[in-house]
């Protein structure tokens, strides 16, 4: 997961927004729940247009996991559900926010969907739910005030909620270690683990590929690399390669980078990891 910034999005979307306001006008002025939900239902293509415009500020990834989906449509979540909330039967949905792009994520859809992985006892996927922290005070109407909430799951558009991801060798997530002991980090991650599927097996199988990527190409680095950063001048370009390599490995565009970041992190203790890969700017 990596930060999203909205503001970015805001030119690649200006034309689509009298569209989605509109939308919101007339959901708005339906005051029975039912024909309320109706209308949304009806005006989904007024926010799946906004799929290639969030896809092209996150390079085609997942706003949650970081993985592409070539072969499948990218979904376009509510962040708070529209509908219904799972964890509150008597919500009537966030209907007020249905066609607020603010309120959107690119989800691919083993993040957003509802399923079970192999052995697992409950289903996981984003859907309807929107758990709050014990401290949140839901939103029950457009009056309420949403930043009483606190929720639960980590969102890519939050700054501070990115930070709190980390990633073990063996391609989990885990908590960034700077935020063990922070209950609310730890409640967000340990929501989030099922909430978005982040552990679903084949994003836990394609991290370990990469840190094994990651760690031969130190390997690599390391049988080819000068003594200290004084060599650096008649390196070898095999040497070069590996930090070309490693450096690539973190872009912003590569699947899963905010992991192979950790991983690269991992090996600072090899001086040319620390001194030179780390330091390239991204």
């Amino acid at each position: 997961m990596r930060f999203i910034n909205l503001e970015a999005i805001l030119p690649h979307i200006r034309e689509l927004l009298a569209d989605l306001q509109a939308a919101q006008q007339t959901v708005m002025a339906e005051a029975d729940p039912k024909r309320r939900a109706a209308l949304i239902n009806n005006h989904q293509a007024r926010w799946t247009a906004l799929r290639e415009a969030f896809e092209t500020v996150s390079f085609g990834k997942c706003w949650y996991t970081e993985c592409k989906t070539p072969g499948a449509d990218n979904d376009i979540d509510h962040f708070r559900p529209k509908l219904a909330v799972k964890e509150d039967r008597g919500h009537p949905g966030y209907y007020w926010l249905a066609f607020d792009w603010r309120n959107m994520r690119l989800s691919c859809q083993r993040a957003n969907r509802p399923r079970r992985a192999r052995g697992a006892r409950v289903a996981g996927g984003k859907a309807d739910h929107f758990p709050l922290l014990p401290a949140g005070v839901r939103a029950l109407a457009p009056v309420d005030n949403l930043n009483l909430e606190c929720p639960a799951l980590l969102d890519p558009t939050h700054p501070g909620d990115p930070i709190l991801l980390s990633f073990k060798p063996n391609g989990e997530i885990d908590l960034s270690p700077e935020y063990r002991n922070n209950p609310i980090a730890e409640a967000k991650i340990d929501a989030s683990r099922l909430g978005l599927h982040l552990n679903w097996p084949k994003f836990v199988e394609a991290r370990l590929t990469l840190y094994n990527l990651i760690e031969r190409t130190v390997e690599r680095g390391q049988r080819e690399a000068p003594p200290d950063f004084n060599g650096m001048p008649v390196a070898s370009e095999a040497f070069k390669d590996s930090i070309r390599d490693l450096h690539g490995f973190m872009n912003q565009r590569e699947e899963y980078s905010s992991a192979a970041r950790v991983y690269v992190e991992s090996f600072k203790h090899v001086w040319w990891v620390r001194d030179v890969v780390l330091r390239l700017p991204q």
